[in-house]
């Protein structure tokens, strides 16, 4: 399925609405983040089954991924 095709250097994740955003692994290093990612850590576990998922809403994570990507030119 060519929805499910993430290009290569990049991590697929889900939003707590259920929005996929694929973000560039380059990104995970960023402070916003890895917050998020902590707070993914906090309330679903490590052990995550399948795509990460990101407890917020597709809005405020893309305002964020965007964010990162700035400061990563």
């Amino acid at each position: 399925d060519e929805r499910e095709k993430v290009p290569r250097g990049h991590v697929p994740m889900v939003t707590g609405c259920g929005a996929r955003v694929v973000v560039p692994v380059r990104l995970l290093r960023d402070p916003c983040i890895a917050e998020l990612l902590d707070m993914a850590a906090q309330q679903y576990g490590y052990g995550q089954p399948g795509v990460l998922r990101i407890p917020c809403d597709a809005g405020h994570f893309r305002r964020v991924v965007d964010g990162a990507l700035h400061r990563a030119d």
